[in-house]
Formats: structure tokens, sequence, C-alpha cells
């Protein structure tokens, strides 16, 4: 499917007219990704499409532009309010902010916008995540352990009391639907088809980042829940990109984030590591300005060093505002850049697995396992 602009062309007449259809036909699981929110959009097809409204199905043969807008919880169609949700799809996929996806795509009004949502099979969906999350020209065997980790994570995630199971984004998994789909990774998603690990007969945590920078983390220390399989220690040596890095703090970006969330210490001088974990990552430290110190620490400290700009928490201090780090991610769980190191030394899928997620069970589902 190729995505292109098209004029708008008015909806009126088909939402008066509108010819019933079957429901739209899913493969199960289904996973319900958030592409992004928006205030209004427009979802174009150049030619025969179907959906539903509300779940009230219907089909139409000609080519048109959806243009979309929501007031308050109530979505409007071409000036006219229709309900809360509209399912658009094709034979040919759906196209969205110039990316084409597989399934349907999902827009819900909430909260006076837009949630664009794709709506498809897991399988399917794999596909666009894991040549997102691991370059697709990676050995095979990094990327199936890629899509098995992918696929447990995404199962764990669903959802069925929210309008979406997973974002598309680093704060969940990467998707960028079916533009970047590679022979060599839907060979990984399908080599493992059906496969997930397990903990316990429950799905595992299966928590990934792009480099640990040598030591990977527990997430007791980064979340504080203590998983038996999620522990710390010392990984296999990366030479990737991020292995080794050095940042250096910029007092007007750190003032700006701080004062964001209330905090105000007027032109930051100084950042100060007062604790580290286990495995070398900052857990405390104190930033200096000329108005005053704040000691950061847990969750608020971590999501300021991202804002920061900074790779890792994994890092000590070159003089007052220069980093040197290693590693890229929050470091539990598999880190990316070592499963391509054991890949490259031999080890297969799931021994990588094995290593990054210790005493856990790999095994194909026949049935979707208990959550």
């Amino acid at each position: 499917m190729v995505c292109v602009p098209r004029l708008r062309l008015a909806v009126a007449t088909l939402l008066a007219t509108l010819a019933l259809a079957l429901p739209l036909a899913h493969a199960q699981p289904l996973v319900r990704v958030l592409l992004a929110e928006v205030p209004t959009t427009v979802v174009a097809f150049d030619g025969a499409h179907r959906g539903a409204l509300d779940g009230r199905p219907f089909a139409t043969a000609h080519a048109l532009a959806w243009p979309l807008e929501a007031v308050g919880d109530e979505l409007w169609v071409d000036g006219r309010a229709v309900g809360r949700a509209l399912d658009l799809a094709s034979d040919d996929g759906v196209c969205w902010d110039g990316r084409a996806y597989r399934g349907t795509l999902r827009v819900i009004a909430a909260d006076g916008g837009l949630r664009i949502v794709n709506v498809l099979d897991l399988e399917s969906y794999l596909r666009g995540v894991v040549p997102s999350e691991m370059q697709a020209s990676w050995p095979l065997e990094a990327l199936k352990a890629q899509a098995v980790a992918a696929r447990t994570y995404t199962l764990l995630h669903l959802d069925p009391t929210s309008d979406y199971d997973v974002c598309a984004t680093i704060d969940c998994q990467v998707y960028r639907g079916r533009s970047v789909e590679h022979v060599t990774s839907d060979a990984a998603v399908a080599a493992t088809a059906g496969e997930v690990l397990t903990y316990g007969g429950t799905f595992a945590r299966t928590y990934y980042h792009a480099d640990s920078g040598g030591v990977i983390a527990s997430a007791a220390e980064v979340w504080g829940s203590d998983l038996p399989y999620l522990q710390a220690f010392q990984d296999v040596a990366s030479d990737g990109p991020h292995a080794r890095w050095t940042a250096r703090l910029d007092p007007n970006v750190v003032g700006a984030r701080l004062r964001a969330i209330g905090v105000d210490v007027g032109v930051v001088q100084r950042l100060t590591v007062l604790e580290v974990s286990s495995s070398g990552r900052v857990v405390r430290a104190e930033i200096v300005g000329l108005g005053g110190r704040r000691v950061l620490s847990g969750t608020t400290l971590r999501t300021q060093l991202r804002a920061w700009n900074l790779k890792s928490t994994r890092f000590v201090m070159s003089g007052d505002l220069t980093v040197v780090g290693e590693g890229w991610g929050h470091g539990v769980g598999m880190s990316q850049y070592g499963a391509l190191e054991l890949a490259r030394q031999g080890y297969t899928y799931a021994q990588i697995l094995a290593f990054y997620y210790e005493d856990t069970v790999l095994q194909r589902l026949t049935t979707q396992a208990s959550r």
C-alpha cells in the first residue's frame, strides 16, 4: 500500500446511506496500539473500504477522505456527530500520517481530542515491532530473541478496560507499522510464532533495552519490584555505539525541566552523584544552582535524567556538568546489543533468552496463557 495525500471528499452522504457489511474480521489475539493523540485528523482511502461506527458496520466502494475531530468525548465526521469511535479498514491496509499499517485504524474521541489506534493481530504487530526495536540486518538468532521478548511483553499488557494496550514509542515498544517490515525480521517472527517466556505459569516481564553498559540492572533497583528472573549481573561485553558516551548538561534545559515539575534552583551550576545502585546506576543525586539545591531520587530522578537527554543512569561526573556514561536505557532484562554479541558468538535465541531471563520457561502457546 502506498500512502499518498488525497483531496478532502465529503462523507456526509455516505453517513446517511451506509451499506451494512460483515463486522471487521481479525485474527486473535488482537493488539490495540496507540499511534498518537491529536486534535484533528483526516484518514484517506483511494478505493473501496469498510469500517464501523461505534460497532455498527458499513462498507463503501468509494475513494474518499474522512475528516475527523472531537467535541468532548464525541466523534465528529465531516461536521456531523457519529458516536465515540470509528473503525476503518481495507483489503490493502490503512494509512495514517504518511505511514502504512496492517489491520484496522480506530479513531476514538477522548477528552476533546482523538486517539489514533491501530488494531491488528499479534503476529502482524510484531512484524512492525522487531525491525523498529532491533536492526533487521542483525543475526537471525538475536532477532528471534527480540520477537519472543516483544511478544511476551505485549501479551502481558493486553488491557480490555482501556482504549489501547500499548503505545508505539519507547515508552512501550517502538512500532512503525508496515513500512519497516523486512524479510529477516519477518522470518524471526514466523520462526517463533506463539513462543513466549513464562515464570510460575504466567507471562514473564520481558523488559529490554538498547545497551546495559556492561552490567544488567535488577527490576528492584530500577522500579522497586523484586523479580527472581530480573536480577543484576555482569553482562557480555558490547562494542555498540552506546557502550560509552559523554554528554554535557545544558543548564538551560536542566533548569527548564526542573521548573516544569515545580523545582527551581536558579541557574544550574552542578550535578553531584550521591548514591549508586549495585549495578552502578545513579539512584540519588543533588542538583545545585545559584538559587538553591535539591536532592533527586527514584522516578523523579530517572525522569529528569532522561529529560536532560542522558542515555542511561549508569554514569559518573567529570566536572560540574560533564557526564561520562555507559549504555542506553533502563538496563533491566535483555540488552539488545548484548543479544547481538551473544548471537555473534553462536548462541541460539533460546540461550540468549535464558541468559537474560534466568529460570523463565520458553514455550509455545496453543491458547492464550494466564496473565
